[in-house]
């Protein structure tokens, strides 16, 4: 059963979760956890408790993470 308390966070532990993904994609470049950025930003941007700024953001980078989770490792990167 779910408390008020524990709705209240939901946003809070999503982006929590999504900046951990982040950082670990960063770490390695594991299209795995490019995938999961993509589908927590999913989440986010679709959460009725988020900031309209955060959903737009995250609506937004949406596509680009879902395409790091399907390029191919050898393709070089711009930065």
């Amino acid at each position: 059963m779910h408390t008020a308390e524990q709705e209240e966070t939901r946003v809070e532990t999503l982006a929590a979760a999504l900046i951990y993904l982040m950082t670990h994609y960063a770490r390695t470049g594991c299209p795995w956890l490019a995938l999961c950025v993509s589908r927590h930003m999913q989440c986010l941007a679709a959460h009725p408790d988020a900031d309209p700024v955060l959903r737009e953001i995250c609506a937004t980078l949406h596509g680009a993470w879902s395409r790091a989770a399907t390029r191919d490792p050898n393709e070089s990167t711009i930065h």
